[in-house]
């Protein structure tokens, strides 16, 4: 069985949403899946199955500081550009959520991430 590993950039179903996490998908149209960039430790999500991750957005959010513009080139679904939701973890099942490993981050840009998750659950 296949977990992501921290750094990875995965699709996953993302609906339903609630509240103040990222949807604006229409599971009508059949548009439910999303980006996200796994934070959490290979351990972790193959102990529980989960990951946590920080969700991607297509929607425009350049000079806005809350969000970190992206772009990874790749083929056949492989790419990703948008806006790293950087306020924002969320906690899925990997496996229920339909997840799939399409590309991985460099260090440096996980390091960046890793800041943000710190200052939203500290480093201790």
């Amino acid at each position: 069985m296949e977990f992501p590993k921290k750094g990875d950039i995965i699709i996953a179903d993302a609906e339903p949403h609630a509240g103040h996490e990222m949807g604006g998908h229409n599971p009508k149209k059949g548009n439910i899946r999303r980006h996200y960039v796994v934070m959490s430790t290979s351990a972790y999500n193959e102990a529980t199955h989960m990951f946590i991750g920080m969700p991607i957005t297509t929607a425009n959010y350049s000079n806005n500081p809350r969000y970190m513009p992206i772009l990874i080139n790749g083929s056949d679904g492989t790419g990703v550009k948008g806006y790293v939701v950087l306020w924002q973890l969320q906690n899925f099942d990997y496996h229920a959520r339909n997840g799939v490993i399409v590309n991985h981050l460099s260090e440096k840009i996980i390091k960046q991430l890793q800041q943000y998750v710190n200052d939203m659950v500290g480093n201790e």
